[in-house]
C-alpha cells in the first residue's frame, strides 16, 4: 500500500474514531432529558380550592437529602417543563439533591387556574408544598427548601417570609413587574433595529397605558384597550402590576442564593442584582452571584440566549437536547448544587 494511501486509511480511521466518540457524548447527553435513576413518588396537596400534583424525586443511595420545590416561571407549565427541566432535575439528583416539582393550576393534572393566581396566592401554595414535602419518608424537614426561575422571584421571597424553608434559590428574579415589563419591551424593540428615540418615545407611553389601565384595579377589561389580550390575562397582569419584591426578600427566612446571567434579556441583571446585594449586605448566609455568558434560564448565551424558548429555531431545540446539562452556562449548575448543600450540611 502506497504511503497516500496509508495516510488516506489513517485519516479515514480517526475521523471515524472522533465521530464515535461524539456519537457516544450526545447519546450520554441525551439520556439527560428523561427522569434517571431517583426514587420517584407522586404527591398531592391542596392550595385553596385547587388540587395540585407532582413529582417527588430523591436521589438514590442518599440518607435524607435536601430536597428542592422547584418554583415556575411564567406561563403554563407542566411539572417537568415538557421536559426542559430534566437535564437540571438529573443535576441535582447526581449531586445528591432531590426535587419536587408539580403542574402549575390548570395544567396536567392539577385544577385551578394560573392565570388566576396572584403572586401572593403562589406563594401560598409553594408553602403548602413545602409542608406536603417536608412530612415524606426520607426527607429531612429542615432540608426542603424552593429553587425557582423568573416569576418565581417574586413567589419565593413571599413563601421563604412565611414558611422557613432550609434554603432558597432565586434564578433571574426581577424587583419590579412594572420595571421589568419595560426592561423586556426595550430590549425586543432594539432587537427589532428601532432607534433609541423610537425606543425612548414608546417606553413613555407605553408606561402611561400600563399604569393608567393595570395601575388600578377599579379598569375594566375591555379587548379594545390591548388588542390581543384576553380577559384572562388581562385579570393576570392587573392582579400583579404592582408586584415589587423588596419588603418580602426583607423578612426571607433561611439562606439565600440570587442568581443571574449576565447576558438576560428579560430582566436587567445590573440593577436588579444591585438591588439583591445591596438587601443582602452584611448577611452571611445571603449571596448574589452573576454568571458570565449565561442567559435568563442560565444556559450559554452564544447558543440560547432568545427572550422565549418558543422563539428556538428547531436546531436550538435539538441542540439543547444534545447538549443536556452542559447547555447551561459552565459551572452555573454545579454553584447552585455545592450552594445547596453547603447551606444544609449542618441541619
Amino acid at each position: 500500500m502506497g504511503v497516500q494511501k496509508k495516510l488516506a486509511v489513517f485519516a479515514g480511521a480517526g475521523i471515524c474514531a472522533v465521530l464515535l466518540a461524539l456519537a457516544v457524548v450526545v447519546l450520554q447527553n441525551l439520556s439527560d432529558m428523561e427522569l434517571k435513576d431517583a426514587r420517584v413518588s407522586t404527591l398531592t396537596f391542596r392550595s385553596g380550592d385547587a388540587q395540585l400534583v407532582g413529582t417527588l424525586a430523591l436521589p438514590l443511595n442518599v440518607q435524607a437529602p435536601p430536597v428542592a420545590l422547584i418554583i415556575h416561571g411564567d406561563g403554563p407549565m407542566d411539572r417537568f417543563a415538557a421536559h426542559g427541566y430534566f437535564p437540571l432535575i438529573n443535576s441535582l439528583l447526581d449531586a445528591g439533591i432531590g426535587v419536587f416539582t408539580w403542574d402549575k393550576q390548570g395544567i396536567g393534572e392539577s385544577t385551578g387556574h394560573w392565570l388566576s393566581q396572584s403572586m401572593a396566592d403562589r406563594a401560598t401554595e409553594a408553602v403548602a408544598a413545602l409542608a406536603q414535602v417536608r412530612k415524606q419518608e426520607g426527607v429531612a424537614p429542615d432540608k426542603v427548601g424552593f429553587l425557582g426561575f423568573s416569576q418565581g422571584g417574586w413567589v419565593i421571597p413571599r413563601a421563604a417570609s412565611e414558611g422557613a424553608p432550609g434554603f432558597s434559590v432565586i434564578i433571574g428574579g426581577a424587583v419590579s413587574w412594572r420595571r421589568q415589563g419595560m426592561y423586556y419591551t426595550q430590549v425586543r424593540l432594539a432587537e427589532e433595529g428601532r432607534s433609541q428615540n423610537e425606543i425612548d418615545a414608546i417606553i413613555k407611553e407605553q408606561y402611561e397605558k400600563n399604569d393608567k389601565v393595570f395601575g388600578t384595579a377599579n379598569q375594566a377589561y375591555s379587548p379594545h384597550l390591548f388588542p390581543g389580550m384576553d380577559r384572562a390575562h388581562f385579570n393576570f397582569v392587573q392582579k400583579n402590576y404592582n408586584e415589587e419584591v423588596t419588603g418580602a426578600v426583607k423578612t426571607m427566612q433561611g439562606p439565600v442564593l440570587a442568581v443571574w446571567g449576565d447576558q438576560d434579556l428579560n430582566v436587567n441583571t445590573a440593577e436588579d442584582s444591585s438591588v439583591y446585594r445591596e438587601m443582602f449586605a452584611g448577611a452571611r448566609d445571603r449571596h448574589v452571584v452573576v454568571i458570565p455568558n449565561a442567559t435568563h434560564s442560565l444556559l450559554r448565551a452564544g447558543l440560547f440566549n432568545d427572550q422565549l424558548v418558543s422563539q428556538w429555531p428547531v436546531w436550538k431545540e435539538s441542540a439543547f437536547m444534545a447538549l443536556g446539562r452542559h447547555a447551561y452556562a459552565p459551572g452555573s449548575l454545579e454553584l447552585i448544587s455545592r450552594w445547596v448543600k453547603s447551606s444544609t450540611s449542618g441541619m
